[in-house]
């Protein structure tokens, strides 16, 4: 390659030896006249696809330039989208090359070269019948006979930086009294290293070249920090700590239990990964006065004996709970169980023990129930409910959540304590500039925190799922941290924009459920007059500085496309890449752009979800209206208060009255205007005139979205009606409560015509034209 016995694309000599020589002249020149190199890489480039129509015999077109060569070839099918964008890269680079003298960037002529590299390799399995072995790539080196200018040797150094030659802290200047500020967070070296036993960063770098690599990558599910154990809690998880609703009010029960002479039972009730182990390391580590008297048992179904099955466990751990023992029993235990299995154990008939107070306490408090259950206690027993003590936050505004902004504020924020930012700052004394470093900068970016938080309470309140603490630090990681992790100056324009973080974000559903279901809600799949319009720039427009400069408020976003701002000329694959990655980091950072986008439906639902939980009669009220419209909308009505009782495909329809009498007596209105205990469904209730005798109408997000399609038209389809069974079932119980045996309307919709029969006030049958 680049040692001086091998040419630099040496295994193209045989097959395209004009490419090959160019290519040599290329890396001939990278450090003596990089402006030349970079137009040499262009010569590469074409001298590649004039093969490339030779091989395949296909007419060049005249006068044809190497954009059109380029977008023919990929619209043909002969490039694949990595080499349609390497060779974007050299075209447009070599184009700034040739118009402007003041062009002369060794960082450029780098990156081509890699590039060049990508695209031989690909023209030699594509088109040389040999077998040879290709060599891996190397970085161009100085010869070493040549004087080289040591301004040149400084880029060099520059360009490649510490990190990828090897270093670490020990390598970096000492303080002379160890009191000065060292240049990461305003905190000196000394109280970075030596604080107490374990310092906040651990000066050694082992087998790693980026320290905030390293710390990043223990968020990860695969760390040894993602081990929860309810007796542990290191510095690490300490710091990543965030006070929750469910940990505050277990304090506060176990300070009122604190000098009980009775026994007591405390259930933490939920289910897996909501972060049970977590909260009870927690206390031990700083509470652990508060539970000094307690026997803890997390996940007490696999504590004991492997020849025991759960029920028996349970029944040894809660046998001084048992109706035998409860009365004189002294002990005090927290138990961390799972509500499947806490149901089982309550309904099961036991052999030596009977738990009947215990059922009693279970039943009493609604677990099981759709009340909202998050704190309940009598004289023995306490239970808290993980499922009740929800992740986020209602607000007439919209959703929030502390827990996790606080989450990704403990990774982000530029302060003495936080471990990432020590490190970022670390690196950044070593020279070290990779995408992990700019996608942590752009995710300080407090706006774009709070997109993706936003994000996250979509795909809970869409999908419904439960994300813990160590999911979310995890999925942190995976849009922190991508699979190229050189440094960004010899990365291509296009690999840096596939490394970014938006499109980490949305391309990597096989990584874990939660980026799975982000790829559902990506901006990309919103129909919009707002993204059509700017369509229409990007295609129309020459000066994309402009429409970049407009649409972009981070700074990071500005740099990522900056190579973009006046190159309106890129083909099929490169055009797709920065549109999308351009309309991703617009909804990120743009706000006013963001809310022109979102999704209504889903707004509309949560606005509805927090006037439920409020209490608010007007909001309420407007709601029972929107959900009978939809009701008369999925069977079909022919006039007002008429519902359809028979199909569609018969020649005449069959409509009985209806009227849907709505109750709230079953809502507990909330006082906080923040709520964070609440059920996450919206519940309707109806009556047939006996209040007593009430049908109720769970409604969650997705049936939602599709009743707001029927009320926009849609006709549901067989899926649809499976999908939504409940509330198919809910419509066949209504229509019981109908007047059909008073009257029924007769509709002939091809003649236009509709008729009465009821009975009169003799009990006769009466057929009237309406």
């Amino acid at each position: 390659m680049s040692s001086g016995e091998v040419n630099f694309l040496s295994f193209l000599e045989e097959i395209n030896p004009d490419a090959a020589l160019s290519a040599n002249k290329m890396e001939a020149l990278i450090f003596e006249d990089p402006s030349s190199s970079i137009i040499k890489a262009r010569v590469y480039a074409e001298e590649i696809l004039n093969e490339v129509f030779k091989q395949e015999k296909i007419d060049v077109p005249f006068q044809s330039s190497l954009y059109d060569k380029i977008l023919l070839l990929t619209r043909e099918g002969y490039i694949k989208r990595d080499i349609q964008q390497a060779l974007d890269t050299i075209r447009l680079s070599g184009n700034k090359a040739a118009h402007n003298a003041q062009f002369n960037d060794i960082t450029v002529a780098f990156k081509l070269h890699k590039e060049m590299y990508k695209i031989g390799v690909w023209f030699y399995e594509v088109y040389s019948t040999e077998n040879i072995k290709i060599p891996p790539y190397e970085i161009p080196k100085p010869k070493p006979k040549e004087n080289i200018q040591d301004l040149v040797k400084k880029e060099l150094m520059e360009l490649l930086g510490s990190g990828l030659l090897g270093g670490s802290l020990k390598d970096l200047p000492k303080e002379e009294d160890g009191t000065s500020e060292a240049k990461s967070g305003n905190i000196s070296r000394k109280e970075l290293f030596a604080k107490k036993e374990t310092p906040i960063l651990d000066p050694q770098l082992d087998r790693e070249n980026s320290y905030l690599l390293r710390e990043l990558r223990r968020l990860k599910d695969s760390s040894q920090e993602a081990i929860e154990n309810a007796s542990q809690f290191s510095r690490f998880k300490e710091y990543l700590h965030v006070d929750r609703r469910i940990q505050l009010d277990l304090e506060k029960v176990l300070e009122a239990n604190k000098d009980r002479d009775k026994g007591n039972l405390i259930l933490l009730c939920g289910s897996v990964g909501d972060g049970k182990s977590h909260l009870l390391a927690y206390l031990n580590e700083n509470k652990k006065e508060l539970i000094d008297n307690y026997t803890i048992f997390n996940d007490a179904t696999e504590s004991f004996s492997p020849n025991k099955n759960a029920m028996e466990t349970l029944e040894e751990v809660l046998r001084n709970f048992s109706d035998q023992s409860i009365e004189n029993s002294k002990d005090k235990v927290i138990l961390a169980i799972n509500m499947g299995v806490l149901h089982n154990f309550i309904t099961t008939d036991h052999k030596e023990y009977k738990y009947t107070k215990l059922k009693q306490f279970v039943e009493q408090s609604g677990l099981f129930l759709d009340n909202i259950t998050t704190y309940y206690s009598d004289e023995t027993f306490d239970l808290l409910s993980f499922g009740d003590y929800h992740s986020y936050e209602l607000t007439e505004r919209g959703p929030v959540s502390h827990f996790y902004s606080s989450l990704l504020k403990k990774v982000t924020d530029p302060r003495k304590e936080n471990p990432f930012y020590l490190a970022l700052k670390e690196d950044e004394n070593l020279k070290q500039d990779t995408m992990v470093h700019a996608n942590y900068r752009f995710l300080q970016n407090e706006f774009v925190q709070q997109q993706i938080v936003q994000l996250v309470i979509q795909t809970i309140v869409k999908k419904k799922m439960v994300i813990s603490a160590r999911a979310f630090l995890n999925f942190v990681a995976d849009i922190l941290i991508p699979d190229q992790l050189e440094k960004t100056s010899l990365m291509s324009e296009f690999e840096v924009l596939r490394s970014a973080l938006p499109n980490l974000l949305f391309n990597r559903k096989d990584r874990s459920s939660i980026l799975n279901s982000l790829s559902d809600v990506d901006p990309l799949h919103q129909r919009s007059e707002h993204i059509d319009e700017l369509v229409v720039k990007l295609n129309t427009l020459e000066d994309w500085e402009t429409i970049i400069k407009a649409y972009m408020e981070d700074q990071t976003s500005i740099r990522w496309l900056e190579p973009f701002m006046s190159k309106s000329e890129l083909t099929d694959y490169s055009f797709n890449m920065f549109f999308e990655t351009f309309i991703r980091l617009t909804y990120l950072t743009n706000k006013k752009f963001a809310s022109n986008i979102e999704d209504q439906s889903y707004t509309r639902y949560l606005q509805n979800l927090y006037y439920f939980n409020k209490g608010d009669k007007r909001a309420v009220k407007s709601f029972y209206e929107e959900i009978k419209n939809s009701i008369y909308k999925w069977k079909g009505s022919p006039k007002k208060d008429y519902i359809y009782i028979n199909k569609s495909t018969e020649k005449y329809r069959l409509s009985q009255k209806l009227n849907l009498r709505p109750t709230i007596d079953h809502l507990k209105p909330s006082t906080n205007e923040v709520i964070d205990s609440f059920k996450s469904t919206i519940l309707l209730a109806y009556h047939n005139g006996n209040s007593d005798n009430k049908l109720f109408l769970d409604i969650d997000f997705p049936l939602y979205s599709l009743l707001t399609k029927v009320q926009e038209g849609y006709r549901p389809n067989k899926k649809d009606e499976e999908d939504a069974i409940k509330f198919v079932e809910f419509i066949d119980k209504i229509m019981a409560s109908g007047e059909k045996k008073r009257e029924l309307l007769v509709h002939f919709p091809n003649h236009h015509k509709q008729y009465v029969i009821k009975r009169d006030d003799f009990g006769a049958f009466v057929f009237e034209r309406e």
